[in-house]
């Protein structure tokens, strides 16, 4: 799939009133051209689909529009002007972020969609994107800091591909990264001491479950690296199918919430994070008597790991799976 972020950014605005867009095709595929409108907005023009009787209603929402029969004026890069009529799904928001949300999303799923698109593929992929952007309004189910770990895991793993799958693998797991019977859970402060909120339930040991706990201490940077930067990074690696790519969005979109305005704001130093990145087992944590008296649950509390033997690196990747692939 050619980078379609690329694509876009090649493209010159047009110039001139009503729905008027500049174009190139994806791929060479001739149902799907990548287009730039006059105010610069990102679009995805499909061409007339096959009829088979479904009808595709349009669509308004803050940042997104989809018109299923839409009469406009095309161009391509420098050609000379023709009126089509195609189905245009078009980004509409300010922020650069999201203009690049909506271009890798639509590049991980426009593999799935066939070379000639039936009115019903066309709306199984703009319900697929409408649940993502839906998502960007929804409180976010983790912090920022916390998030851009998990990314940074990810960046470094020497399984991109494998961290990706398991990366939040049920919507309401207890750990952030859970593959067969390991998991990993992360955990992050802002220096200089190594303190971290803990749910009870994320140490209380399992019956063949392996749980280490990745523990950063971050650096705040003005020149540091943002979650954006590191969730670009991550889905513009090769080893990462389209099934991925739309997983890898999904997660983000749900972790992020209404958040990803925040997006490129939070920065940390990606040397020092390296750098104090430290190993642990959930039996080494300091915690609270695990005996709770009946009817309390879900107890949650701030352990200091200063005094704590992390474990060997090395010894962790040695247990392979999961913890090779995040940690090798």
């Amino acid at each position: 799939m050619e980078d379609l972020l690329e694509l876009y950014g090649a493209l010159t605005a047009p110039t001139g009133p009503g729905d008027l867009y500049v174009a190139r095709r994806i791929d060479g595929r001739q149902a799907y051209r990548v287009a730039k409108d006059s105010s610069g907005n990102p679009a995805l023009l499909i061409a007339s689909q096959t009829s088979d009787g479904i009808i595709v209603p349009p669509l308004e929402l803050p940042n997104l529009t989809f018109r299923p029969r839409c009469v406009c004026r095309v161009q391509a890069q420098g050609a000379i002007e023709s009126v089509e009529t195609a189905a245009v799904l078009k980004c509409s928001a300010d922020d650069p972020m999201l203009k690049a949300y909506f271009l890798r999303s639509v590049a991980a799923l426009l593999p799935a969609l066939p070379d000639t698109p039936s009115e019903n593929d066309v709306a199984g992929a703009v319900n697929k994107l409408v649940e993502l952007f839906r998502a960007l309004e929804a409180p976010p189910r983790t912090s920022l800091q916390g998030l851009w770990c998990e990314l940074f895991l990810i960046t470094r793993a020497s399984s991109v591909r494998q961290a990706t799958f398991a990366w939040h693998a049920e919507p309401h797991a207890l750990h952030d990264f859970s593959a067969g019977r390991q998991r990993v859970e992360v955990k992050s402060s802002v220096g200089p001491i190594r303190t971290h909120h803990f749910r009870l339930d994320q140490l209380l040991p399992q019956q063949s479950i392996d749980v280490v706990i990745a523990s950063f201490i971050l650096e705040e940077s003005g020149r540091g690296t943002s979650i954006s930067e590191l969730w670009e990074d991550v889905s513009a690696r090769e080893e990462l199918n389209p099934s991925l790519r739309e997983r890898l969005l999904h997660v983000l979109a749900l972790c992020l919430g209404r958040d990803w305005r925040k997006a490129r704001r939070v920065a940390f130093d990606t040397e020092a994070a390296a750098n104090e990145l430290r190993l642990y087992h959930t039996s080494t944590i300091p915690t609270v008597d695990q005996n709770l008296p009946a009817g309390v649950t879900e107890v949650q509390f701030k352990a200091e790991l200063t005094n704590v033997l992390p474990l060997s690196r090395k010894d962790v990747v040695h247990r392979g799976g999961l913890f090779a692939a995040i940690f090798g």
